[in-house]
């Protein structure tokens, strides 16, 4: 990516002698730009702490030549190098604030270049590590570097510097910096005056992206205009992409035209020299002025960001300079006005100009592991004029193969590293009839979901939608004795599944829910299990496709549902049903959906009576997460503890931010669980099913603003255990599977019990080695149960006696 998207962006002169290694720094630099963007989509690190990281490369080996201390000065970290090498007098001290547009760089990335500065100068010198961008806005830099400077200068002689030479020190943002604190101090008569000021390719205005140098070294590594824009404006904390139309127009329509006119005599291509234009400039075109881009980027024309824009009477008073530009540099022209203004007031400067420089080269002259680098890839592609096509690319490809076969195995290793968190965090009990294929399609989800994750998170595609893409890939044969349509039932996607065999009288209808835990699922995943169920049974089965959470929050799920419910009941006759013997039936989330429409339903007198109730390991409330079941399975596979209540805040609202609150209990005030405590409540729980570990929970009240956000939980239609007994007592005959290894198994319990005490025949089936999603896996061959083909038969016996 790095290779193909980057390099049209860099275009580096024929005439510059080192091109080639430079192309290469090129190519591994975006390539670390590229993975940071990666990493930090990925979860792993963020794209900024990674890129430091690699900026303060391999510490260098300890030097024998300085005493090297890390102090503080004013609560600004610094890290001082003193030669140890006796002297006569006291020392000049060198104050060095390294670049790295205010986001990067560190005492630790320039710890070479300071070393070499002390050896070779005999100079005590000072590493400011001043605070970085965004977690401490600008001007906080300059702040830091301005009070470690001043702490300094009233301490010099304790390091033994003398403090009449004291000389200020920086590259690039840190050669910005070192102007400003120049400029701050000049009217300072508390302290004695700087020596000097040294400024490397230095930053020093935000007026004119489109001076001669910016034109020529557009695409100059390793500082194109672009990357300069875009991390001058982080450093700023200034949101503004490089693909936003105003950023495209950055040139010059930021400048009101009072400032235009007042700064035209400090800045202006008019005062390069013409030397500096022979590789080709083209006057700046005037743009319109735009008052939202100049509301937006107004700190650009602040002096601490701009030292070039600073007043005469401050310039006039600044210390002697050493400036050093580079040829191919777009901040060259930036030195070259700077150089101009302090000999325009009679400052004493001294400038290098390195024809074959470029932005970063004093920094890289010490980089040995980059130039290293640079050259064991330059010698491994062997591009040299001799070398045949073939060859380079044989060596091209084979480079690519080897890219490729590291970054599947980093994705492999990355997969299996999310995996293991989540393996950690799972236990499958003994009890748990065939454990390894259970761990097997707990695999197969947490790998499904954690390829979902990294592609929702570089930006591909949301992790909820690849999941179900994936869970819909079953392609089933076509079925000889059923006849299968999708049809609509009040805007509702359905299928139908009608056995083909004839029948002397009206079948039976089952309307499915399918489960999901409201965000996951279809008709589609539960194909197997509708066409199973149609054909054992010899029922006319509809599967309803209701709409998902997050995207569609409670109740529509629940609308949907009901709403095909009635559609059917009063078209039955049309499927050849009896609408008298119409059951819903449902697991999980969509058992939940069927309690909640054969609730609704039961008072209705303008339909049939609905026949029955199937209800599989259904979720029935979200008032308390701490029931035995949830303590016992709140770790084991496939749906966890915290799964369950993570999916019922997802159909709520999508929010879950309340998620520990609801776990913990204190989402629902005191008065309203001690009110329905005569239904939730582990003390309705038979004891033998508390025998495995249960340690009663104590109770938590609530925020009234925690309740606010969640009070719908107390609603029958989104929690039916919670539906009064006058609705219960009406509700047709019904079946409840509950498995012993579900963290929803009391949720199943509490029901039946319910049930029970207001009259309503109930079919209980335990299973006492199944775990939660087992029936939809009964027919799934290798991964099959037999438990679950137990629970499936069960289903099938309840309904045929209907």
């Amino acid at each position: 990516m790095a290779f193909y998207c980057e390099q049209p962006k860099a275009k580096i002169p024929h005439g510059f002698s080192q091109r080639r290694k430079l192309y290469i720094f090129h190519y591994v630099m975006n390539f670390g730009l590229g993975l940071a963007k990666v990493l930090e989509k990925l979860g792993i690190t963020s794209e900024v702490d990674f890129l430091r990281a690699v900026m303060d490369g391999i510490p260098p080996l300890r030097d024998k030549e300085l005493f090297i201390r890390d102090l503080r000065f004013e609560k600004v970290e610094v890290r001082i190098y003193q030669p140890k090498s006796s002297t006569t007098g006291q020392r000049r001290g060198i104050l060095y604030f390294h670049g790295g547009v205010g986001l990067f760089g560190s005492i630790r990335a320039y710890e070479r270049t300071c070393r070499y500065f002390a050896r070779q100068s005999n100079s005590v010198v000072v590493s400011v590590g001043y605070r970085l961008a965004p977690e401490h806005p600008y001007p906080t830099q300059f702040e830091d570097c301005l009070a470690a400077t001043i702490h300094f200068m009233r301490t010099a002689q304790d390091y033994g510097v003398d403090p009449s030479r004291i000389i200020i020190c920086g590259d690039s943002s840190g050669g910005t910096i070192t102007a400003a604190v120049a400029q701050a101090l000049v009217n300072r008569q508390d302290l004695p005056k700087l020596r000097a000021q040294i400024l490397i390719y230095p930053f020093l205005q935000g007026l004119d992206f489109d001076l001669p140098s910016y034109q020529q070294n557009e695409r100059m590594p390793i500082l194109l205009k672009e990357r300069t824009l875009s991390l001058g404006l982080k450093y700023l904390n200034i949101e503004l992409s490089v693909t936003e139309p105003a950023f495209k127009a950055f040139k010059g329509n930021h400048v009101p035209e009072d400032l235009l006119l007042k700064y035209r005599k400090w800045v202006s291509s008019d005062i390069i020299p013409p030397e500096f234009k022979r590789r080709g400039y083209t006057p700046r075109t005037t743009y319109s002025f735009s008052d939202e881009i100049y509301a937006l980027v107004k700190p650009i024309f602040d002096t601490v960001f701009s030292p070039l824009l600073a007043e005469d009477s401050v310039i006039a008073q600044l210390p002697e300079a050493f400036i050093l530009t580079c040829e191919y540099d777009v901040l060259r022209d930036d030195g070259l006005l700077y150089k101009k203004r302090l000999e325009d007031h009679g400052i004493k400067v001294t400038w290098c100009h390195l024809q074959e420089g470029f932005h970063g080269t004093i920094m890289l002259k010490k980089s040995f592991y980059v130039t290293s680098y640079a050259m064991f890839v330059e010698k491994a592609l062997k591009i040299t004029e001799t070398t045949s096509l073939l060859s380079k690319m044989v060596v091209l490809y084979t480079l690519l193969v080897l890219f490729l076969a590291v970054f599947v195995a980093g994705f492999v290793l990355l997969v299996l590293g999310a995996m293991n968190f989540d393996f950690s965090n799972s236990e499958i009990p003994p009890g748990v009839n065939e454990p390894v294929k259970l761990r097997i399609i707990h695999i197969m989800l947490i790998s499904r979901a954690v390829v979902g994750r990294i592609l929702e998170n570089i930006g591909i595609c949301s992790q909820v939608n690849f999941v179900r893409y994936m869970q819909d890939r079953k392609i089933l044969q076509v079925d000889p004795k059923l006849l299968i349509k999708d049809l609509w039932f009040e805007k509702v996607p359905v299928r139908i599944y009608q056995p083909k065999a004839p029948s002397a009288s009206e079948r039976r209808g089952v309307m499915f829910f399918h489960g999901g835990g409201w965000v996951f699922g279809s008709v589609e995943t539960h194909e197997r299990l509708c066409r199973s169920i149609a054909r054992e049974s010899e029922s006319v089965v509809v599967s309803v496709g209701y709409r998902l959470a997050p995207e569609h929050k409670y109740p529509a799920a629940y609308e949907d549902c009901l709403n095909a419910t009635i559609h059917f009941m009063k078209n039955a006759e049309h499927y050849g049903v009896d609408p008298a013997n119409v059951t819903v039936c449902g697991d999980n989330a969509g058992g939940n959906l069927a309690a909640a429409v054969s609730q609704t339903l039961a008072g209705r007198s303008d339909l049939p009576s609905l026949r029955a109730q199937v209800l599989i390991y259904p979720g029935l409330q979200a008032l308390d997460f701490s029931l035995p079941s949830y303590q016992q399975n709140q770790g084991v596979p496939p749906l966890f503890r915290e799964r369950a209540a993570f999916y019922m805040l997802q159909y709520l609202d999508g929010n879950v931010s309340n998620l520990e609150e609801v776990l913990e209990g204190s989402h629902i005030p005191m008065d309203i669980k001690l009110n329905y405590g005569k239904w939730v409540s582990p003390d309705h729980i038979p004891e033998k099913f508390k025998v495995r570990g249960y340690k009663p929970h104590v109770l938590l009240d609530c925020s009234t603003e925690i309740y606010e956000t969640v009070k719908r939980f107390c609603e029958p239609n989104l929690c039916p255990l919670l539906a009064e007994d006058a609705v219960v007592q009406q509700l047709p005959q019904s079946f409840i599977l509950t498995c012993e290894y579900d963290v929803l198994r009391d949720d199943g319990l509490l029901y039946k019990k319910r049930l029970e005490d207001n009259g309503v025949p109930v079919t209980w089936y335990h299973l006492e080695d199944g775990f939660h999603g087992i029936i939809n896996s009964f027919s799934t061959d290798w991964l099959s149960f037999p438990s679950g083909k137990r629970g499936f038969d069960n289903i099938v016996n309840f309904l045929k006696s209907l």
